[in-house]
Protein backbone atom coordinates (compact mmCIF):
# COMPACT_ATOMS: atom_id res chain seq x y z
CA UNK A 1 0.00 0.00 0.00
CA UNK A 2 0.92 3.73 -0.70
CA UNK A 3 2.42 5.51 2.79
CA UNK A 4 -0.03 7.42 4.41
CA UNK A 5 -0.45 10.79 5.50
CA UNK A 6 -1.06 11.55 9.42
CA UNK A 7 -4.70 12.13 8.96
CA UNK A 8 -5.10 8.50 7.74
CA UNK A 9 -5.69 10.37 4.01
CA UNK A 10 -4.33 8.09 0.66
CA UNK A 11 -0.48 9.61 0.28
CA UNK A 12 -0.44 10.85 -3.20
CA UNK A 13 2.80 10.51 -4.87
CA UNK A 14 4.05 12.33 -8.16
CA UNK A 15 5.31 10.43 -11.36
CA UNK A 16 7.42 12.03 -13.95
CA UNK A 17 4.23 10.90 -16.41
CA UNK A 18 1.93 13.69 -15.23
CA UNK A 19 0.10 10.97 -13.38
CA UNK A 20 -1.05 10.95 -10.27
CA UNK A 21 -1.50 7.95 -8.26
CA UNK A 22 -4.36 7.70 -5.56
CA UNK A 23 -5.58 4.39 -3.69
CA UNK A 24 -9.04 5.01 -4.32
CA UNK A 25 -9.18 6.86 -7.94
CA UNK A 26 -9.82 4.49 -10.78
CA UNK A 27 -7.20 3.57 -12.85
CA UNK A 28 -6.09 1.33 -15.77
CA UNK A 29 -3.37 -1.00 -14.04
CA UNK A 30 -0.77 -3.12 -15.51
CA UNK A 31 -0.59 -6.80 -14.19
CA UNK A 32 1.37 -9.61 -14.71
CA UNK A 33 0.10 -12.97 -14.54
CA UNK A 34 2.55 -15.20 -13.34
CA UNK A 35 3.31 -18.82 -15.22
CA UNK A 36 -0.03 -17.74 -17.74
CA UNK A 37 -1.02 -19.69 -20.85
CA UNK A 38 -3.93 -18.83 -23.18
CA UNK A 39 -6.40 -20.49 -21.06
CA UNK A 40 -5.45 -19.28 -17.87
CA UNK A 41 -5.34 -15.83 -18.80
CA UNK A 42 -8.63 -16.60 -20.40
CA UNK A 43 -10.11 -17.52 -17.38
CA UNK A 44 -8.45 -14.59 -15.10
CA UNK A 45 -10.19 -12.06 -17.05
CA UNK A 46 -13.69 -14.12 -17.26
CA UNK A 47 -13.23 -14.10 -13.04
CA UNK A 48 -12.12 -10.53 -12.93
CA UNK A 49 -14.68 -9.60 -15.13
CA UNK A 50 -17.38 -10.85 -12.87
CA UNK A 51 -15.98 -9.00 -10.31
CA UNK A 52 -17.96 -6.06 -8.68
CA UNK A 53 -15.45 -4.16 -8.10
CA UNK A 54 -13.50 -4.08 -11.69
CA UNK A 55 -14.81 -2.60 -14.26
CA UNK A 56 -12.79 -3.66 -17.10
CA UNK A 57 -9.86 -5.71 -18.45
CA UNK A 58 -8.00 -5.85 -21.58
CA UNK A 59 -5.86 -8.19 -23.35
CA UNK A 60 -4.00 -7.02 -26.41
CA UNK A 61 -4.91 -9.29 -29.20
CA UNK A 62 -2.55 -10.85 -32.72
CA UNK A 63 -2.52 -14.11 -34.49
CA UNK A 64 0.21 -16.16 -32.96
CA UNK A 65 0.89 -19.62 -33.62
CA UNK A 66 -0.96 -22.21 -31.36
CA UNK A 67 0.29 -25.53 -32.92
CA UNK A 68 2.62 -26.92 -35.64
CA UNK A 69 0.16 -25.73 -38.42
CA UNK A 70 -2.49 -23.57 -36.80
CA UNK A 71 -2.91 -19.64 -36.15
CA UNK A 72 -5.41 -17.87 -34.19
CA UNK A 73 -6.74 -14.73 -33.16
CA UNK A 74 -5.59 -14.93 -29.55
CA UNK A 75 -3.53 -12.73 -26.73
CA UNK A 76 -0.19 -11.77 -28.00
CA UNK A 77 1.20 -11.18 -24.45
CA UNK A 78 0.38 -14.15 -22.59
CA UNK A 79 1.15 -12.89 -18.86
CA UNK A 80 0.02 -9.57 -18.86
CA UNK A 81 -3.54 -8.27 -18.33
CA UNK A 82 -4.77 -4.68 -17.94
CA UNK A 83 -7.10 -3.85 -15.41
CA UNK A 84 -9.12 -0.52 -14.77
CA UNK A 85 -10.23 -0.27 -11.19
CA UNK A 86 -8.52 1.05 -7.85
CA UNK A 87 -5.51 0.63 -6.40
CA UNK A 88 -7.03 -0.64 -3.35
CA UNK A 89 -9.93 -2.73 -4.50
CA UNK A 90 -7.67 -4.32 -6.61
CA UNK A 91 -4.98 -5.15 -3.91
CA UNK A 92 -8.14 -7.15 -1.52
CA UNK A 93 -9.28 -9.31 -3.90
CA UNK A 94 -5.73 -9.87 -5.18
CA UNK A 95 -4.65 -10.80 -1.74
CA UNK A 96 -8.08 -11.85 -0.14
CA UNK A 97 -9.02 -14.50 -3.12
CA UNK A 98 -6.68 -17.57 -4.01
CA UNK A 99 -7.69 -17.83 -7.48
CA UNK A 100 -5.86 -14.39 -8.12
CA UNK A 101 -2.32 -15.56 -6.41
CA UNK A 102 -0.83 -15.53 -9.55
CA UNK A 103 -1.47 -11.60 -10.04
CA UNK A 104 1.13 -9.06 -9.88
CA UNK A 105 1.20 -5.78 -9.95
CA UNK A 106 3.77 -4.24 -12.47
CA UNK A 107 6.25 -1.36 -10.70
CA UNK A 108 6.52 1.94 -12.35
CA UNK A 109 10.18 1.70 -14.21
CA UNK A 110 11.36 4.79 -12.52
CA UNK A 111 12.87 3.90 -8.76
CA UNK A 112 13.06 7.00 -6.94
CA UNK A 113 13.78 6.38 -3.33
CA UNK A 114 12.64 10.17 -2.10
CA UNK A 115 9.01 9.47 -3.31
CA UNK A 116 9.13 5.99 -2.96
CA UNK A 117 7.95 5.22 -6.64
CA UNK A 118 10.01 2.01 -6.35
CA UNK A 119 6.37 0.74 -4.34
CA UNK A 120 4.05 2.11 -6.82
CA UNK A 121 2.25 0.20 -9.78
CA UNK A 122 2.42 1.37 -12.98
CA UNK A 123 -0.60 2.71 -14.49
CA UNK A 124 -2.14 4.64 -17.33
CA UNK A 125 -4.27 7.65 -18.35
CA UNK A 126 -7.49 7.17 -19.89
CA UNK A 127 -6.13 8.74 -23.43
CA UNK A 128 -3.19 6.42 -23.14
CA UNK A 129 -5.26 3.01 -22.68
CA UNK A 130 -7.68 4.10 -25.00
CA UNK A 131 -5.34 4.42 -27.73
CA UNK A 132 -3.52 1.42 -27.16
CA UNK A 133 -6.38 -1.06 -27.27
CA UNK A 134 -7.57 0.94 -30.41
CA UNK A 135 -4.70 -0.05 -32.05
CA UNK A 136 -3.94 -3.28 -30.47
CA UNK A 137 -7.72 -4.72 -30.30
CA UNK A 138 -7.95 -6.07 -33.60
CA UNK A 139 -5.49 -7.58 -36.64
CA UNK A 140 -3.83 -4.68 -38.69
CA UNK A 141 -0.61 -4.82 -40.88
CA UNK A 142 0.12 -1.30 -39.68
CA UNK A 143 0.35 -2.48 -36.18
CA UNK A 144 3.74 -3.91 -35.07
CA UNK A 145 4.92 -4.80 -31.09
CA UNK A 146 7.97 -4.01 -30.19
CA UNK A 147 10.41 -6.40 -28.48
CA UNK A 148 13.40 -4.01 -27.81
CA UNK A 149 11.59 -1.90 -24.80
CA UNK A 150 15.55 0.08 -24.39
CA UNK A 151 14.73 1.24 -27.09
CA UNK A 152 10.72 1.88 -27.42
CA UNK A 153 10.77 3.47 -24.16
CA UNK A 154 13.46 5.80 -25.02
CA UNK A 155 11.92 9.39 -24.65
CA UNK A 156 11.25 11.21 -27.95
CA UNK A 157 8.86 14.29 -28.81
CA UNK A 158 5.26 13.48 -28.57
CA UNK A 159 2.55 13.65 -31.67
CA UNK A 160 -0.83 13.34 -32.38
CA UNK A 161 -1.68 11.90 -35.75
CA UNK A 162 -4.73 14.25 -37.70
CA UNK A 163 -5.98 12.30 -40.03
CA UNK A 164 -6.32 9.17 -41.62
CA UNK A 165 -7.15 5.58 -40.06
CA UNK A 166 -5.71 6.58 -36.56
CA UNK A 167 -6.64 9.96 -36.24
CA UNK A 168 -6.49 11.26 -32.79
CA UNK A 169 -4.06 8.94 -31.71
CA UNK A 170 -1.11 9.97 -29.32
CA UNK A 171 2.59 9.19 -29.38
CA UNK A 172 6.52 9.07 -29.78
CA UNK A 173 7.93 9.74 -32.94
CA UNK A 174 10.23 7.15 -33.70
CA UNK A 175 12.03 5.81 -36.79
CA UNK A 176 12.29 1.82 -37.06
CA UNK A 177 14.11 0.73 -40.40
CA UNK A 178 14.14 4.15 -41.86
CA UNK A 179 10.56 4.07 -41.60
CA UNK A 180 8.74 7.27 -39.41
CA UNK A 181 6.36 5.64 -36.83
CA UNK A 182 4.08 6.38 -33.69
CA UNK A 183 5.41 4.04 -30.72
CA UNK A 184 2.46 3.61 -27.76
CA UNK A 185 5.05 2.38 -25.19
CA UNK A 186 3.79 0.82 -21.67
CA UNK A 187 6.36 1.72 -19.21
CA UNK A 188 9.21 -0.16 -20.05
CA UNK A 189 7.10 -3.80 -20.31
CA UNK A 190 5.83 -3.34 -23.66
CA UNK A 191 4.83 -1.19 -26.64
CA UNK A 192 3.21 -1.31 -30.08
CA UNK A 193 4.28 1.21 -33.03
CA UNK A 194 2.02 2.30 -36.16
CA UNK A 195 4.42 1.81 -38.36
CA UNK A 196 5.41 4.08 -41.51
CA UNK A 197 3.43 7.25 -41.21
CA UNK A 198 3.40 10.58 -43.32
CA UNK A 199 4.72 13.67 -41.70
CA UNK A 200 1.86 15.57 -43.11
CA UNK A 201 -0.33 13.66 -40.46
CA UNK A 202 1.13 14.80 -37.53
CA UNK A 203 0.91 17.16 -35.19
CA UNK A 204 4.11 17.67 -32.92
CA UNK A 205 2.93 18.23 -28.98
CA UNK A 206 3.82 20.27 -26.08
CA UNK A 207 3.64 18.88 -22.66
CA UNK A 208 0.72 21.22 -21.78
CA UNK A 209 -1.41 20.23 -25.27
CA UNK A 210 -0.67 16.37 -24.06
CA UNK A 211 -1.93 16.80 -20.34
CA UNK A 212 -4.61 18.70 -22.25
CA UNK A 213 -5.73 15.82 -24.10
CA UNK A 214 -5.63 13.57 -21.42
CA UNK A 215 -7.99 15.38 -19.42
CA UNK A 216 -9.98 15.53 -22.14
CA UNK A 217 -10.47 12.28 -22.51
CA UNK A 218 -11.05 11.59 -19.10
CA UNK A 219 -13.65 13.97 -19.30
CA UNK A 220 -15.11 12.33 -22.15
CA UNK A 221 -15.36 9.29 -20.12
CA UNK A 222 -17.04 10.49 -17.26
CA UNK A 223 -20.15 11.72 -19.21
CA UNK A 224 -20.07 8.13 -21.30
CA UNK A 225 -20.25 6.59 -17.84
CA UNK A 226 -23.19 9.03 -16.92
CA UNK A 227 -24.96 8.64 -20.08
CA UNK A 228 -24.72 4.83 -19.23
CA UNK A 229 -26.56 4.82 -16.14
Amino acid sequence: MSPRSKRGVPKILPFPNRLMLKENETRWHVMRIRNSSIARLQTMMEHLNKEDDVEETYAPMKYIKVAKTKMDFAPCLLNYIFVRSTFQKLAKIKNNQGKYEPLRFVMHPVCDEKFERHNEPLFLSDKSMNDYMRITQEENNKIAFLENMQFAAKVSKEVQIVSGEFTGIVGRIKRIKGLRCVVLPIGKEMAAAIVDVPNNCLRYLTDEEVRMIEEQEKQNRKERKYKKV
